[in-house]
């Protein structure tokens, strides 16, 4: 078996009787041994076959299930083809939308099929007619059966699937994971940075159609064996608490949330009765700005049902690195420091970390960790050479896990992936080692010459009495004489002026600058990518359009709604 091919490893696995999946959903259990999972895999991938898929084809996954998407993946992976993950329609009102961004990737995709949802293969049924390479939209009970399975050898450089990202800054662009990126990624991830085996248990509520759940709970515990049980999406949603009841019950090791995961358990779980998760060794948080706030409470709220604070691991990765890049020491509690925001703009030690020189507004930013084995994370300035420990930069990663470049965009490929690395977007510096991320460059609030991170200012926002945390956006617009900050926060109660007041305040006493214009905003309202990451650009955008839907209020006294 090739160190570095997943259809072989299925090949081994698939003559083995232990436990690989639980499916857990709306109260139902279904388990599969990883016999079970890879014959179910391969009958998906006959049934593509027969309706003419080839390998190298794209396939289309729309399906929010994850006892149904998981076999349709590895089938795909099973016979050649390129699976093409793509998030379901999350609520009627916006079908449409939903629908017209679907084809767009599905047209850059040139996929050839789409295996979707019933309700949702209806909804697309039109898409051959527009979209040139597709031939068929089928739901899962229509996949024809029967046939043999072709399968053919493997190169690391065979793409395996496209990972379309999650557009917060840019529109989506598909990156290509190859075998061997995908085997590289998966390796560090289980073997270097967690030290799973096959006595460990996953808990994953992940969306399958992201990186964060597909390639940390489907694909790389299969390297070690690790058996996973899987919730559902929707069911994590409406019911927060079924995350850490899931792990008392199956006695989960690892697990992983993005920040905001984290606050909505501790928020929305009524009690702590019958939890015992002391078997719980793993807790990884990443995919968005960790808040240590959020994460302090709530290893406040479960500690009582035995968590320890050393199970939490911070983590930093991306799409174009495939997956994780940089993981905390496995017995590192949360470590935070902290950043200067008053520093001159050519002050030599300007961004630099507290502690270095005098500060009046400092913001928490937390220790990422380390890269991981055989990768290596530098900090570069706006020359595009290295910097030194303690300035802020733009992260640049280097690696095996490295992917190569999006699909069939070879200019974003020439800006992004360069000197056999991949410059990621992502502003941050390095501590002793430790990577420190402080914000997107292109979400950067620019005053009187300087360069502000947005995320301190929705954190203070958000803290406020009447705001849904979380959901708040923070940009700049032109102003005379200097750049305004506009916050635009998503309403929960109270009174809308008092709330108002409340967050300039807020922002000035703990970052330091002065809010023109609040706008707060209809639950829901803020626009986000399919992963829940805020769109700042496109706030920004439908604020000066005059099209940022469900505003209540705004400072000034101009009512429109």
């Amino acid at each position: 078996m090739q160190a570095n091919d997943f259809s072989q490893l299925l090949e081994a696995l698939g003559r083995s009787e232990r436990e690989a999946h639980r499916y857990r959903d709306n109260g139902s259990i279904a388990e599969l041994t990883y016999g079970e999972l890879v014959a179910e895999a391969d009958r998906m991938a006959r049934g593509m076959q027969r309706l003419g898929v080839r390998r190298g084809d794209r396939v289309g996954l729309v399906l929010h299930r994850p006892r149904d998407f998981v076999p349709a993946f590895l089938g795909c992976v099973r016979a050649g083809f390129i699976a093409v993950p793509l998030y379901p329609p999350l609520t009627l009102g916006q079908l449409d939308s939903w629908a017209e961004t679907t084809g767009r990737m599905l047209a850059t995709a040139r996929a050839s099929l789409v295996l979707a949802d019933s309700p949702v293969a209806y909804t697309l049924r039109g898409l051959p007619d527009r979209i040139p390479s597709l031939r068929e939209v089928v739901s899962m009970d229509e996949l024809p059966d029967g046939g043999e399975l072709h399968l053919g050898a493997v190169s690391d450089d065979q793409v395996v699937f496209l990972q379309f990202t999650s557009g917060s800054t840019a529109a989506p662009r598909g990156v290509r994971v190859t075998h061997g990126s995908l085997w590289a990624n998966a390796h560090a991830i289980m073997v270097d940075g967690l030290g799973a085996s096959p006595e460990d248990r996953g808990v994953s509520w992940l969306p399958l159609y992201h990186d964060m759940g597909l390639i940390g709970f489907v694909m790389s515990p299969l390297v070690t064996r690790t058996p996973i049980t899987f919730i559902s999406t929707l069911d994590f949603l409406k019911r927060p608490e079924v995350w850490v009841r899931t792990l008392s019950e199956e006695r989960g090791t690892i697990s992983f949330a993005p920040n905001f995961g984290y606050a909505l358990t501790a928020r929305r779980t009524t009690s702590t009765d019958g939890l015992d998760l002391s078997a719980v060794r793993v807790l990884g948080c990443g995919a968005e700005p960790i808040q240590p706030d959020a994460i302090q409470g709530f290893f406040d709220r479960f500690g009582e049902a035995g968590l320890k604070p050393s199970a939490f691991l911070a983590c930093y990765g991306m799409a174009e690195t495939t997956l994780a890049v940089t993981f905390a020491g496995m017995e590192d509690e949360l470590k935070v420091d902290s950043l200067d925001l008053e520093s001159e703009p050519n002050d030599d030690a300007r961004n630099k970390p507290s502690g270095l020189f005098r500060v009046e507004h400092r913001v928490p930013v937390v220790s990422c960790g380390r890269a991981l084995p055989r990768h290596r994370v530098s900090i570069l300035g706006e020359d595009g050479k290295p910097l030194p420990e303690g300035r802020v930069g733009e992260v640049f990663v280097e690696g095996p896990s490295v992917t190569d470049g999006y699909w069939e965009n070879e200019e974003a490929t020439k800006c992004v992936f360069v000197d056999g690395g991949v410059k990621t977007g992502d502003l941050g510096y390095m501590s002793e080692g430790e990577l420190f991320v402080t914000g997107r460059l292109k979400d950067m609030i620019i005053v009187r010459g300087r360069n502000y991170d947005p995320t301190p200012i929705e954190v203070a926002a958000g803290r406020v009495e009447g705001v849904r945390m979380g959901n708040v956006a923070a940009f700049s617009i032109s102003g005379n004489p200097t750049e305004r900050i506009v916050v635009a926060a998503e309403y929960r109660y109270g009174d809308p002026e008092t709330i108002e007041s409340k967050i300039i305040r807020a922002v000035q006493r703990e970052v330091g600058l002065t809010v023109s214009e609040v706008m707060l905003i209809e639950a829901g309202s803020l626009p986000k990518t399919t992963s829940g990451k805020l769109q700042r650009s496109a706030t920004r955008e439908q604020y000066l359009e005059g099209t940022l839907g469900g505003v209540l209020r705004r400072t000034g006294g101009l009512a429109v709604a």
